[in-house]
């Protein structure tokens, strides 16, 4: 039997912005335009471009992103089945970018009065669900699995959760073509595992100027390559 994380379904929580509003938006500008780079997540990805009146990242959205044609699918608060969900309703129909970069699978761990916590494994057949969706709908496209990234303190119960689920995930993502597993996570912990608090918002989740600006440095020459930009 399929966990949950693997079943489609649109939006689960109430956020601060229209689900449904921003996934309609969506479609219309994949109908639009064509786009060489696709950023699909949650509020990691979503907080760093200029949109729905979130701007935690947006300089370096622009500095790196705004001469290119990158198209941010990242949604607040959305777990693996909503991206599922997304991909099967249009959000990317039509398109054939260069690039994929996947962040997503962080939410499985946030508890809610409308979701439990997955546990490590049915978190990482999520992700592994949604991979397996965009190498199908798009075979030759470069794709990059972002690890996820450490969060929290030390105390809270999320750092082993998130090592297992990247273990898992990375042994996947080494068995296809086209598809590279990127972690970032030393780059944003100490030695002792404490978060490095300038890369991290007060609520250690969400990323500052400077946490993204350590994310598109580390894409930068992986673009580049791709683009053919070098």
């Amino acid at each position: 039997m399929q966990p949950c994380s693997c079943i489609p379904c649109p939006k689960i929580e109430n956020d601060d912005y229209d689900w449904y509003k921003r996934h309609d938006a969506r479609c219309e500008l994949t109908k639009k335009n064509q786009y060489d780079i696709v950023f699909i997540g949650d509020s990691i990805t979503h907080f760093w471009a200029d949109e729905d009146g979130v701007t935690h990242g947006v300089e370096v959205w622009n500095e790196y992103y705004g001469r290119r044609r990158a198209f941010n699918l990242g949604f607040g608060f959305d777990r693996t089945q909503n991206v599922l969900w997304r991909l099967e309703h249009g959000e990317i129909d039509g398109q054939h970018p260069k690039l994929i970069v996947l962040n997503i699978g962080t939410n499985q761990f946030s508890a809610t009065p409308n979701y439990p916590c997955d546990t490590s494994e049915d978190a990482a057949e999520g992700i592994k669900t949604v991979i397996a969706r965009l190498r199908t709908m798009f075979p030759e496209t470069e794709l990059i699995v972002m690890a996820l990234l450490p969060r929290g303190t030390t105390a809270m119960n999320y750092r082993d959760k998130i090592d297992a689920t990247n273990v898992i995930v990375k042994e996947y993502v080494e068995t296809l073509s086209h598809t590279e597993f990127l972690d970032l996570s030393a780059q944003f912990t100490h030695p002792d595992g404490f978060l490095k608090s300038e890369l991290y918002r007060n609520c250690l989740t969400h990323l500052t100027p400077a946490g993204y600006r350590i994310w598109a440095k580390a894409l930068e020459p992986r673009i580049r390559r791709i683009l053919k930009e070098d």
